[in-house]
């Protein structure tokens, strides 16, 4: 099972109006779940999304997508902007959940940890079993954050020597495990 957890600082944890963009960037947490799950005609089974929002009303907010479980969805931007308010006001949908609870609690149960950076070890040279990745929001992983994810075990990889967005950064990686072949 391939892991991706997005940190976004301002991701909204309420209802909203307006854009995915003015709703504390969650435009980034749609592109980042689209690139994460999708695949031409179809859905990654074998990928759980999560995002971790630090925004208002009421931070923080962890939200998963399970491609396990997923269904009725498009991958238009309108659809996941309905998606989202629907589940930050309290209602469900399939292979979606929602729970009060911060990325620190969250990443102590994992084993194999991975920050995307473009000053980490080449992807193409490490070996995976059960990969989880961090990446940061268009702002970055908090450094705080970041020293703390290091010293509990995680590894620096780098996809390249560019500084990608992270929807980028998540297909890039797909595109890797895919040429692998980890699932």
């Amino acid at each position: 099972m391939r892991r991706f957890i997005l940190y976004s600082r301002i991701g909204y944890t309420g209802p909203f109006r307006g854009s995915l963009l003015d709703a504390g960037r969650l435009d980034t947490v749609y592109q980042c779940i689209l690139t994460s799950l999708f695949v031409s005609h179809g859905i990654r089974r074998d990928v759980e999304f999560h995002v971790f929002l630090y925004g208002k009303p009421n931070p923080p907010l962890h939200l998963t997508v399970d491609g396990r479980a997923l269904h009725d969805v498009r991958i238009d931007e309108n659809t996941w902007k309905d998606i989202l308010n629907k589940v930050l006001s309290g209602g469900a949908h399939p292979g979606i959940s929602i729970s009060k609870e911060g990325i620190e609690t969250y990443t102590k149960l994992l084993k194999e940890k991975y920050i995307l950076s473009e000053k980490g070890e080449d992807i193409a040279t490490v070996t995976f079993g059960d990969p989880t990745f961090f990446v940061g929001d268009h702002v970055g992983l908090p450094k705080k954050f970041e020293d703390s994810l290091s010293k509990n075990g995680a590894k620096k990889i780098s996809i390249g020597h560019e500084r990608y967005l992270a929807a980028s950064a998540l297909d890039i990686t797909n595109y890797v495990l895919d040429e692998k072949g980890v699932i």
